[in-house]
């Protein structure tokens, strides 16, 4: 039987693992139709809990992209801006 010790290490094992970042897409400099194409491709192939790390530059991409995605249900677990670049993370759901 498993102590209380390794099953509380085993829950927070879990948790990093659950926030992995399984795609990453650098969008910097796309040209928007390629990127919202490939942006919806990876959406199809992920798994449930999977999550995509987006970076780019265009404010016109990321406004697009929020449109693209109304069909697939996603949470948004984190957000960053620099000014100059923004970096998005969707964790695919059920």
């Amino acid at each position: 039987m498993a102590s209380p010790l390794q099953i509380r290490n085993k829950n927070k094992l879990d948790q990093t693992l659950e926030m992995k970042i399984m795609y990453k897409f650098d969008l910097r400099e796309a040209i928007t139709p390629f990127a919202l194409l490939k942006v919806t491709q990876a959406f199809r192939d992920m798994k449930p809990g999977d999550i995509l790390e987006i970076v780019g530059d265009d404010p016109k991409t990321r406004r697009e992209m929020f449109k693209v995605l109304q069909t697939v249900n996603y949470t948004v677990v984190d957000t960053k801006e620099d000014g100059k670049y923004y970096c998005i993370c969707f964790k695919k759901e059920n």
